[in-house]
């Protein structure tokens, strides 16, 4: 199917993120312009991982834990914790410490949270978004007109070239690849985005990963390498294992205490502000600023958004699992899409083995004018691919840009040509198919643009 005999919508465009290079457009916020529709299939817990399901309290200690996190919630949101204990994630311990959703919870309502936030807050959002991780949004709030140059003349821009001018504050956001991630841990590792949650709320504002190298997909050298460069603090523990510290950029407490206050319908969470402010973090390379969702573009000419491999590095390190970055479109130095890496039946391959080894899909696709170039692009995470009556096949999605709180469907055929890149396990890609990774063809042109910047220079 050509990519440009699709029906766009005349909707409008918060990002235009056309880049001169063939690699990669930057991945950001924008009105998908396919023909979406909620989902009929609302099941959405059928992907989810295969574990020991506990669901009782056994020990004197865990009735201790759920009866002082029980305590400290309003009745609805103690409704939701007894519900995830029946359903088997509340003592779900699929976290980067095997601690379960419970003894963070725990945690967050005894452990002092960082000045400014609330534990009832935090717990009540946390809960939450395991039971529903379709609420986790990526839209941010304003701040607030009265308090607006009081909070403004507290903090100072991360980059000292992007001022707070009132044009940089009106943020619609860029996030939806942080904001990709942060859903996808709610729904696959409720444990860990708990852990996640009372980590970057706490007085430590940071969360320590521990990771086995060899699980990632660049390698021992090369991971080693991109976390330097990335600019990641971490340490070896011992030739297999590294250890790494997460943290959001220096501003995010700013915006996490005004949604405490002043959170609007629809806005980001106080926990959507901290980890999607993280994984932002990681992909600009410590460069990020949440009052104006801007960084410093290091492999682009944009200031807002991630690429594919940023993206791709910030998952691997939140979830510890090795992702390759597949790009699957061919774009020319204009930006036009000119072809594809892989057959569309391959692609659907990747996607569908994927699922079916209990991981979601985190993709980026792209929207192109009438020319095929491409003029925006946006992340959304396949969960599942369902088959209507009459055999079409449907992408169930979750978007965090379209302001629901359930999946959505696109059609296989309207969606599938319009991948830009995914990530995938490597496992699924083993004499599948033959390809540069992208982020070692975009290293060596970084590598190559520094090194001739540095004989210029000379």
């Amino acid at each position: 199917m050509n990519i440009s005999a699709i029906n766009y919508y005349n909707n409008p465009i918060y990002k235009a993120g056309v880049q001169k290079q063939n690699y990669a457009p930057a991945f950001s916020a924008v009105y998908p312009m396919i023909n979406r529709k909620p989902s009929p299939y609302n099941n959405i817990q059928a992907s989810a991982p295969v574990y020991t399901i506990r669901t009782s309290l056994t020990t004197r200690d865990e009735k201790l834990k759920y009866n002082t996190v029980s305590d400290m919630v309003d009745r609805k949101t103690r409704k939701t914790l007894n519900r995830l204990l029946k359903e088997g994630r509340l003592l779900n311990n699929n976290s980067n410490d095997n601690s379960t959703v419970l003894d963070n919870l725990y945690k967050i309502a005894t452990v002092k949270r960082v000045m400014g936030l609330k534990q009832e807050n935090i717990l009540e959002e946390t809960i939450n978004a395991i039971d529903n991780p379709f609420i986790i949004t990526q839209k941010f709030g304003d701040l607030p007109e009265k308090s607006k140059n009081q909070i403004l003349a507290t903090v100072s821009p991360v980059n000292p070239s992007i001022p707070f001018t009132e044009d940089n504050l009106n943020v619609h956001s860029s996030t939806c690849p942080a904001a990709s991630i942060e859903f996808n841990l709610a729904h696959k590792m409720p444990a860990e985005f708990a852990r996640m949650a009372e980590s970057l709320s706490s007085e430590k504002m940071s969360v320590t990963k521990r990771i086995d190298i060899n699980s990632l997909s660049q390698g021992f050298v090369n991971t080693l390498w991109m976390l330097d460069t990335f600019k990641t603090p971490f340490k070896m523990l011992n030739w297999n294992i590294l250890e790494a510290e997460l943290k959001p950029d220096r501003n995010a407490i700013v915006r996490a205490r005004v949604q405490t206050t002043y959170k609007d319908p629809g806005e980001h969470s106080v926990i959507d502000v901290l980890m999607q402010s993280t994984f932002m973090n990681i992909g600009a390379q410590n460069t990020y600023d949440s009052i104006i969702d801007r960084r410093i573009p290091k492999y682009n000419d944009d200031n807002s958004g991630l690429i594919d491999i940023e993206k791709n590095f910030a998952e691997e390190l939140a979830t510890g699992k090795g992702k390759v970055c597949v790009t699957y479109q061919k774009m020319d130095d204009s930006g036009k899409i000119i072809g594809y890496e892989c057959e569309p039946y391959e692609t659907l391959q990747h996607i569908r083995d994927t699922l079916n080894q209990g991981d979601n899909v985190i993709i980026g696709y792209t929207y192109c004018d009438s020319n095929n170039v491409v003029i925006g692009g946006h992340e959304i995470t396949i969960i599942g691919i369902e088959k209507a009556k009459n055999g079409k096949e449907y992408f169930i999605c979750n978007d965090t840009d379209d302001g629901k709180d359930a999946p959505i469907s696109y059609p296989v055929e309207e969606l599938l040509p319009r991948i830009h890149h995914a990530g995938i396990p490597r496992s699924v890609l083993v004499n599948n198919v033959e390809f540069i990774e992208g982020w070692k063809e975009l290293m060596e042109i970084y590598k190559e643009n520094k090194l001739s910047a540095e004989k210029s220079a000379a």
